[in-house]
């Protein structure tokens, strides 16, 4: 794994909070993948969602952002590629959303939302760690608040062809 301790990012688009990854390091796909009939776009960036829209807004309107920030850069944001492609998929209004998201092991996330339940008062859940990789029907990708949503919306693991 290393030792990738990275200044806080700050609140994007949406309140969401995403660590990139370096494409020296993890280079993303470079052409489409068609799965049971489906082509997948590639996505032309790679990160790792590490707080999602809802959570975001919340603690946008709850706590101190130095407080958040201060949590996330004492933590090693590294992480291992395990080489598992699960295909998500969910209908959004009468719409389909997949992505092909690869789950990585990467320990500060389940430490960071530990810290921010606590700084709330209250439970969360711990996001699934991973990377989108392919999208269709969307072009970010399918928020994955949890593991039950992540369970939900699996449609099942995916082997690329070597090479992808």
């Amino acid at each position: 794994m290393g030792n990738l301790r990275t200044r806080w990012p700050g609140f994007g688009s949406g309140a969401t909070v995403v660590i990139p990854v370096d494409p020296a390091t993890w280079a993303p796909p470079s052409a489409p993948f068609t799965l049971d009939g489906v082509r997948f776009a590639p996505k032309r960036e790679l990160h790792v969602t590490v707080i999602g829209g809802a959570l975001g807004a919340r603690l946008r309107g709850a706590v101190d952002e130095q407080a958040v920030a201060a949590r996330f850069e004492s933590l090693d944001w590294s992480f291992r590629r395990l080489h598992r492609l699960v295909h998500v998929r969910r209908v959004v209004e009468g719409m389909v959303e997949q992505t092909l998201v690869e789950r990585i092991e990467q320990p500060a996330m389940a430490a960071f939302h530990g810290e921010l339940a606590r700084l709330l008062g209250t439970t969360l859940p711990v996001p699934p760690p991973h990377v989108t990789l392919y999208v269709h029907g969307t072009t970010e990708g399918i928020g994955l608040p949890d593991e039950t949503s992540l369970a939900r919306w699996n449609v099942g693991e995916v082997v690329l062809p070597q090479g992808t």
